[in-house]
C-alpha cells in the first residue's frame, strides 16, 4: 500500500561461493567452494532491484564485488565522503542504467587473512595465491580454473603479483579475532 517496494533499492547476493563438503551445495563448473580464492569461492549471485532508476531485466557482465554496495547507496543518495577515509566501492547505478560504459573496477583484490590466500582479478586475468602457488588464469577461456598460466604469460602473472603486494602493504591486520574478540596490540 505505501509504495515504498517503488522506491527503494534492493541487493540480492550470497556472501561465498557454497560450503560443498557441508550440505547439498553445487558450484557447478566452478572451482572448490566457501572459503576459498578460487570461483567456487567468491563467484556468487548479485542482483539489484530499483524501480524507475536500473532497468528490468538487464544481464550486467562485469565483476562487481559487495563493497559496491555501500557505494551506490551513498552515491545515490548524494552524501558527500570526500572529507572521510575513502570508499572501498564503485557507485553501479550509473553504469547499470547505461550512464557509465566499461568497468566499474580495474581491478578487485580478496584476502582470506586466517587461511593465508589472497586472489587478484583484472579484467580475466585472476591470480591465486593459496599455499604458497601463485596461479593464474584467464576466466574467459577457463572459467573452471583448470589451466595455471604463470609459466606462458609471465608479464601478466608479474604484474598481477605487484599489484596485490601494493594493495597488501595497505592493508590492516583483523582487529577480530576468529571468535568475535577484540586482539590487542602489543
Amino acid at each position: 500500500g505505501e509504495g515504498i517496494d517503488e522506491n527503494t533499492i534492493v541487493f540480492f547476493l550470497s556472501d561465498n561461493g557454497g560450503p560443498l563438503e557441508k550440505n547439498a551445495s553445487d558450484n557447478g563448473v566452478l572451482r572448490e567452494g566457501k572459503g576459498s580464492p578460487f570461483e567456487g569461492g567468491i563467484r556468487v549471485p548479485f542482483a539489484a532491484r530499483w524501480p524507475g532508476q536500473i532497468p528490468a531485466g538487464i544481464d550486467y557482465v562485469e565483476p562487481v564485488i559487495s563493497l559496491d554496495i555501500l557505494a551506490t547507496i551513498v552515491g545515490e543518495a548524494g552524501v558527500d565522503t570526500r572529507n572521510n577515509k575513502p570508499l572501498d566501492g564503485v557507485n553501479l547505478a550509473p553504469y547499470l542504467r547505461g550512464e557509465r560504459s566499461g568497468a566499474p573496477h580495474d581491478i578487485l583484490f580478496w584476502r582470506g587473512y586466517d587461511q593465508k590466500w589472497f586472489a587478484a582479478r583484472e579484467a580475466n586475468h585472476k591470480l591465486v595465491n593459496k599455499r604458497g602457488g601463485k596461479l593464474l588464469f584467464d576466466l574467459e577461456d577457463d572459467i573452471s580454473e583448470a589451466n595455471d598460466l604463470s609459466r606462458s604469460d609471465k608479464e601478466t602473472h608479474r604484474d598481477l603479483e605487484r599489484q596485490v603486494e601494493d594493495w597488501n602493504g595497505q592493508m590492516i591486520d583483523p582487529v577480530f579475532d576468529k571468535l568475535g574478540s577484540w586482539k590487542m596490540n602489543k
